[in-house]
């Protein structure tokens, strides 16, 4: 993943409602979720959603299917593993397997 790539999926990110479109959609990764449905869980209006989901698609962290008259979601784990790789690569002086495991996620820590 070049720097470019990885500057336009962190700006994506960087903002509030997004991430937690985001984190939504990784929780129920590889299935999809409409936007309905997205938009009821996370209390968001239909209209802000849309441009929200727009942003992550155009990022490349997400993409969407249309079935039937639904337009579901889900996570591009191609490039969630490229950008996590990004940024690991220069872990522990070039050395990443010398990081470990990630940590479990705390209990309190939903959104």
């Amino acid at each position: 993943m070049e720097l470019t790539d990885a500057t336009g999926i962190f700006s994506a990110l960087g903002h509030e409602t997004r991430l937690a479109l985001f984190r939504r959609l990784l929780r129920s990764a590889p299935e999809a979720i409409s936007a309905g449905v997205l938009a009821l869980e996370l209390d968001i209006p239909p209209s802000t959603l849309t441009s929200h989901l727009q942003t992550l698609q155009r990022s490349g962290l997400i993409r969407s299917r249309r079935e039937s008259r639904s337009i579901l979601y889900s996570v591009r784990a191609e490039t969630v593993q490229s950008i996590v790789g990004f940024l690991v690569r220069d872990c522990c002086r070039g050395r990443p397997e010398l990081c470990g495991t990630p940590l479990p996620v705390a209990q309190t820590d939903k959104v």
